[in-house]
């Protein structure tokens, strides 16, 4: 049995060992790269809305603010592991990253009145402004998207981690016949379904561990 996941292999935890431990030959490799983007914060704000570790890193990078001064908030359980890594807390995490449009709804009640920043990537869909009065929200492209064609060999299993990485798979590649695939969340869903594909399961938190206990369902069977 093989699997591919669109995740390089030193942001996978220990799945890859948990893989060769049942003797599952896996293939990591993400689909897509990163670019810099030149970018200016015109607006005040109080909160700081993260949808992913990539953001985070971005802007970080950029040295233009100091996160100490603002309130941090995040998508999910794994970016709050990776920003608290980093040495940044969060004090809003999203309860369900799989579901955007639950999570954006959550982040509104929390959030009050105060203005957001929404560091995000040229290609993101923006989901988390879904629920959040247009006035409250500053959104700024960080970081470039960038697709790369690369060819995957055939897997029993297909494991997407987004959007971008489902749109660079099928710009060179197609599903085994027979296989299972899983996507990370409501947005990768759609993605996938838009490319005329269904798939098998569903990430609902977006962890590591919610992906290895399916994994661990599918190899059982």
């Amino acid at each position: 049995m093989s699997v591919f996941i669109s995740k390089n292999e030193n942001d996978l935890g220990d799945l890859p060992e948990f893989l060769n431990s049942k003797n599952i030959q896996g293939h990591f490799n993400s689909l897509i790269d990163f670019e810099a983007l030149r970018f200016d914060i015109e607006t005040s704000f109080e909160v700081i809305f993260f949808p992913s570790i990539r953001a985070a890193q971005f802007l970080i990078g950029s040295v233009k603010l100091n996160l100490s001064d603002y309130v941090l908030a995040c998508s999910g359980s794994q970016t709050n592991q990776r920003l608290n890594e980093l040495g940044y807390q969060c004090e809003f995490v999203g309860q369900n990253a799989g579901d955007p449009a639950e999570v954006s709804k959550d982040f509104s009640e929390w959030l009050g009145t105060r203005r957001v920043l929404l560091p995000h990537s040229n290609l993101s869909a923006l989901s988390i402004s879904t629920h959040l009065p247009k006035d409250q929200l500053s959104a700024i492209e960080v970081y470039r998207t960038i697709l790369s064609e690369t060819v995957v060999n055939p897997c029993d299993i297909y494991v997407f981690s987004s959007p971008s990485n489902i749109q660079s798979f099928f710009s060179c590649n197609e599903l085994k016949k027979g296989s299972k695939v899983i996507v990370w969340g409501q947005t990768s869903l759609n993605a996938l379904e838009a490319h005329g594909h269904r798939a098998d399961h569903v990430l609902k938190e977006g962890t590591l561990n919610e992906l290895k206990e399916i994994l661990k369902g599918i190899i059982k069977t």
